[in-house]
């Protein structure tokens, strides 16, 4: 009767035993799956930002494209005529207004890549953007339109087209000017919390950023400023170090998509911040 106990008990035990790593494992790997889906939804909303940032700087060169031919422009900028060219440039501006609901600004340099006329204000002609303008330079040296997200005076799309005579000879350049917000409004469509932040070693560049809100070594762009996300990162500056591809706060994801670049180092971020338990994907 003893032996016999003894064999049902010993069986209970490696019986207990085994399930007992059963379900240990069936744990792990169920955490394991779980991690795999949440990185797919990571790496889906992180696609759909990229994908709508980049629908922006589509539609900025487009019109930057468009306006390289513009006859007018061309005319004004060969006969060195600011104020003309200045109201042509409003007036293209209201007409994109008013079909599309964008707000841009336009900017037209000479070929030695000097300031010639602005949209938005009277004021730096001549000045030379050489030594801070990667884009123009590029546009400059290759003859080609360049999209990108651009370290001036603002942080912003900018989308620049070579202009030539009817000679096919590079006389300067037409520049579309679009800063985030109309993204963010995007973002939001899907889902999606954002803010973009500028690095504060860039400022004596973009100085019209200069009185923005300080995120640790970064600064809000005003037109794309989320109260929550920003008190949220306030708290947990660590979410700003990029040292995880995201990471999670209560039933949230935040993660940043790198925006731009100056002599091969990084000018600022878009982060974004979702609901971990939707499901688009």
């Amino acid at each position: 009767m003893i032996l016999l106990f003894k064999s049902y008990k010993k069986t209970f035990i490696l019986f207990s035993l085994f399930i007992a790593i059963l379900l240990y494992f069936l744990y792990k790997y169920n955490n394991i799956l779980n991690q795999r889906t949440l990185d797919i939804l990571v790496s889906n909303q992180v696609q759909i930002a990229q994908n709508e940032l980049e629908n922006q700087k589509n539609q900025a060169l487009s019109l930057a494209l468009m306006f390289s031919k513009n006859q007018d422009i061309i005319k004004n900028l060969e006969e060195s005529n600011h104020i003309e060219l200045k109201k042509e440039l409003v007036k293209l501006i209201e007409i994109i207004k008013t079909y599309t609901k964008h707000d841009i600004d336009i900017q037209i340099h000479t070929k030695d890549l000097e300031v010639f006329t602005r949209s938005w204000e009277d004021k730096d002609f001549g000045l030379k953007l050489e030594s801070f303008r990667e884009g123009l330079v590029k546009v400059k040296n290759t003859k080609e339109p360049y999209v990108s997200s651009e370290l001036g005076k603002r942080f912003n799309i900018k989308a620049i087209a070579p202009i030539f005579d009817k000679n096919s000879v590079f006389i300067g350049s037409v520049e579309v000017i679009v800063d985030f917000s109309f993204l963010i409004e995007r973002l939001k469509a899907f889902g999606i919390g954002s803010i973009v932040l500028l690095e504060t070693k860039y400022l004596d560049i973009a100085k019209y950023h200069n009185n923005n809100k300080v995120l640790e070594n970064f600064v809000v762009l005003q037109n794309s400023f989320n109260k929550t996300l920003f008190e949220t990162l306030s708290k947990n500056p660590k979410y700003l170090k990029n040292d995880k591809f995201y990471y999670e706060t209560n039933d949230r994801i935040i993660t940043q998509i790198p925006l731009g670049s100056f002599e091969n180092s990084s000018v600022g971020v878009l982060v974004i911040c979702f609901d971990k338990n939707i499901n688009n994907f």
